[in-house]
């Protein structure tokens, strides 16, 4: 069964470590059961980079995990596996035409990206 993760926090504008100018790109934390999803846009012309990452207090721990990038009919179209120690990086045209799910282990939360 599928989970909303929660967003806890929010923050649009520039973001030095994806060199983004103002109003191109936001930065949000969301909370998928006891993990933590570090998400960051960055608007570049027609494409945009979603970049990501996993954290979890005291450290992260799973088996298995990835995240997928579904079009509005809930097509996959694009899937990074994610490691405890490494973030991820999607390519995305339109955002607002996407969703995004994230599943570790026996776990899926879907990602309000807009």
């Amino acid at each position: 069964m599928k989970q909303q993760a929660i967003l806890i926090l929010t923050s649009e504008g520039t973001h030095p470590g994806l060199r983004t100018a103002p109003g191109t790109g936001w930065t949000k934390l969301f909370q998928a059961a006891d993990y933590y999803l570090d998400l960051s846009y960055k608007q570049d012309s027609a494409q945009g980079l979603l970049v990501g990452q996993v954290l979890r207090e005291g450290g992260v721990s799973f088996s298995t995990g990835k995240v997928t990038l579904l079009d509005p009919q809930g097509t996959p179209l694009q899937t990074a596996e994610l490691t405890p120690k490494a973030g991820f990086r999607l390519t995305v045209d339109n955002l607002a035409k996407h969703r995004l799910e994230l599943t570790l282990d026996q776990a899926t939360f879907d990602v309000a990206l807009s």
